[in-house]
């Protein structure tokens, strides 16, 4: 079992807080994570796609001082790591062609997550094209040809997360991406949590408490939600809420 899985045992639903060390000096992240914190959030994530290994280890540094919760890393390189973070996110990106996205990267940075200590949580992630225009995480990975994978492409990801899940994943990460149109529809959601047995992260195109109500009524485990939090800190009170208000209302 993951630490997902057991704070999952506590709490039915989560919420995890992405902060771009990019988008805000070191201590203006710490104040945002430890308002979030305040706010009902599980989990403080950290990382972006193009962010330097300075600016991760200032802001993550500046962060845990200011938190009590976990504090985990999302990684788009080895440039990721840093010391002071408690968990990483150890993610293959499923459909991508590129070695380096699936194995390659990972390769590289397991030596300096042994030596720093930090847990590994390993992670399906997969990304999903909801928007017409391409997502922060889509011009980034671009060059690795992605396995391009639709709204509609119900079946693909099924695929894609049962052989996650069978070659012995924690946990699976469905990414509509950083400034998404659209969230990840909640019929997919639905329809991957029904052939899984194990957590269902869903991130991207979450903004407000309807949106988390519905995708977490749908089968979500863990949501993320990142840009939000820079334009509106206090959407976050409104989006845990939703989260916990889907615990009340029974699924469709």
């Amino acid at each position: 079992m993951s630490v997902i899985d057991d704070m999952l045992m506590e709490k039915k639903k989560l919420h995890f807080t992405l902060i771009d060390p990019e988008n805000q000096t070191p201590s203006k992240a710490a104040e945002m994570a430890g308002v979030c914190e305040n706010l009902g959030t599980d989990a403080i994530m950290i990382g972006g796609s193009t962010v330097s290994k300075r600016d991760m280890n200032e802001t993550a540094e500046h962060i845990k001082k200011a938190i009590t919760i976990p504090l985990i890393i999302f990684p788009h390189s080895t440039d990721a790591i840093t010391e002071y973070a408690d968990y990483i996110f150890f993610m293959s990106l499923l459909n991508s062609i590129d070695r380096k996205y699936l194995i390659g990267e990972q390769i590289k940075g397991a030596r300096l997550i042994d030596m720093y200590g930090i847990k590994p949580i390993s992670v399906g992630y997969i990304i999903v094209s909801t928007s017409k225009k391409k997502t922060t995480v889509e011009d980034v990975t671009s060059v690795t040809r992605l396995d391009k994978i639709t709204a509609n492409d119900h079946e693909k990801v099924i695929d894609y997360a049962l052989a996650a899940q069978y070659l012995g994943m924690d946990c699976i990460y469905l990414e509509a991406g950083s400034g998404a149109d659209k969230p990840i529809p909640k019929e997919m959601i639905s329809k991957v949590k029904k052939r899984l047995n194990i957590p269902v992260i869903v991130g991207g195109g979450i903004r407000d408490g309807d949106t988390a109500m519905r995708i977490s009524n749908a089968g979500a485990d863990v949501i993320v939600t990142g840009t939000v939090v820079e334009k509106n800190l206090r959407a976050i009170k409104e989006i845990i809420g939703g989260i916990h208000m889907s615990q009340l209302i029974p699924k469709a």
